[in-house]
């Protein structure tokens, strides 16, 4: 008899799939030593009273490939079952949330839902960072951004340098003005799609293309903080920035509607943040799958109490 949800999941005993559900989690969890399937139904982490639950919801994504539903966000599929080359850094939805592409260091590119196909960095012949081959990236992919009508898609490396796929334009990079300040941690389309923001992981904000650069934190971080990740607003007139202890950051027209500072711990720091449609909320999310909502971003659930095969390492929203 396979054990229950729960315990599987305690005892790293299964695979854990997340799918939709409007009040909390569905996980479906797959026996490694059976292969049968069970079920256990996750509630919300913490109370968040919005007007309409139902119109949210969100995405983790581990960096084992892993993709985790939650609220409105359907599950189309993961990457968990795949012999990924390299870890995956990031998610990102099509425009009409009817699927999403994930990214590896790699700069591999999976596509699920409606989300199309436009190229990826092994299909341009080129090797992982830390391979003898070349031609080889000069650092790890570490974000990914789609372009505004979604034919198209950004990746952005540490060392940030640009790739632009589909009807992406390149329109500047780091390497090209003679290198940032740091390592980069994200990257974001402006308003007007003629225009990115690459964000380091020391809190700089970099702007190209038509890009307004309305400021950034890089004075306020604290020692042994970084910014693992940064959003833009749906309007593409400002920005929130996370810092990895949970301070978020507003610039141009972002709303500041809370942080989870003081409630972030170091062993588990805050790995992304992501907006509602309407960018009248945001969620915070950690590396073992806790969510903090703030605004009308409701908490839709997480994975907190999950063993996870690897940590959350993006996420995204409705």
């Amino acid at each position: 008899m396979v054990p229950p949800a729960a315990r599987l999941l305690k005892q790293g005993l299964g695979v854990l799939l997340g799918v939709a559900s409007l009040s909390g989690a569905l996980l479906i969890v797959q026996s490694r030593s059976s292969g049968a399937e069970v079920a256990a139904f996750s509630g919300p982490h913490t109370a968040s009273a919005t007007p309409n639950p139902a119109l949210y919801g969100y995405w983790l994504a581990g960096s084992d490939g892993g993709v985790f539903s939650f609220g409105s966000a359907r599950f189309y599929g993961s990457a968990a079952n795949l012999h990924l080359q390299a870890p995956i850094v990031g998610i990102t939805p099509t425009a009409d949330r009817g699927g999403y592409w994930l990214v590896a260091s790699d700069g591999g590119v999976f596509s699920f839902g409606d989300a199309a196909f436009y190229g990826s960095i092994p299909g341009l012949g080129i090797s992982p960072d830390d391979s003898p081959v070349l031609p080889r990236l000069n650092a790890p992919i570490v974000g990914m951004v789609p372009t505004t009508d979604g034919k198209g898609y950004f990746l952005v490396a540490a060392d940030g340098g640009v790739f632009a796929f589909g009807d992406a334009t390149f329109e500047g990079s780091c390497p090209g003005i003679g290198g940032c300040s740091s390592g980069v941690s994200a990257v974001m389309t402006d308003g007007s799609g003629g225009g990115y923001w690459v964000v380091t992981y020391t809190g700089n904000v970099y702007a190209f293309g038509d890009a307004t650069n309305y400021g950034d934190p890089a004075v306020y971080l604290p020692y042994a903080t970084q910014v693992p990740s940064a959003v833009r607003t749906p309007s593409g007139n400002g920005y929130w920035i996370l810092f990895s202890d949970g301070e978020v950051y507003t610039y141009g027209d972002a709303a500041y509607l809370g942080s989870p500072f003081g409630q972030v711990q170091f062993s588990n720091p805050a790995s992304a943040i992501f907006a509602t449609s309407d960018g009248g909320g945001y969620w915070v999310v950690t590396a073992n799958g806790t969510v903090y909502a703030f605004g009308d971003a409701p908490n839709d659930g997480d994975i907190s109490a999950a063993h996870l095969n690897g940590p959350i390492v993006a996420a995204t929203g409705t």
